[in-house]
């Protein structure tokens, strides 16, 4: 079964631009310009195409107004939808936030290097034994068999 994702971009951007606002120097989500990304990787994963299609459906038809919105009136409106249809605000919030936290300039505003664990590993400091001397010095709570 084919599921097309069909979603209003200007009403999504708005929607990650109060979910991730601008923080410093990096810009809200809508505005690193995800929304493209968002919906592409709602059509690709199963586990999203058809909760991310009805959520946004769903708040569309109740927030027609969304994007003319102030921002505190944009914050009810998704504080309600996330009261009301916790599962789709839940699938929105998730695949948002996939498609943020991969972004390189996210990477470097929260300090991680984002280098994959092998084949190079990733440094562990020296084994510090004495993390163990209290609980080597507790009675065994256990029976010998």
């Amino acid at each position: 079964m084919t599921i097309n994702i069909n979603v209003d971009e200007n009403v999504m951007t708005a929607i990650l631009d109060r979910l991730i606002p601008a923080v410093d120097n990096l810009p809200s989500a809508g505005q690193m310009g995800f929304t493209s990304e968002i919906v592409r990787l709602a059509g690709q994963q199963d586990r999203f195409k058809a909760i991310f299609n009805n959520a946004m459906h769903l708040f569309e038809s109740h927030n027609p107004e969304f994007t003319s919105l102030a921002s505190a009136e944009q914050d009810d409106a998704l504080r309600r939808f996330e009261a009301e249809s916790p599962d789709l605000f839940g699938a929105l919030r998730t695949i948002s936030y996939i498609v943020y936290y991969k972004d390189p300039k996210v990477h470097e505003r929260i300090g991680w290097d984002g280098r994959t664990p092998q084949p190079d590993g990733n440094k562990m400091e020296p084994w510090d034994e004495s993390v163990l001397e209290n609980i080597r010095k507790r009675e065994p709570f256990w029976r010998k068999a």
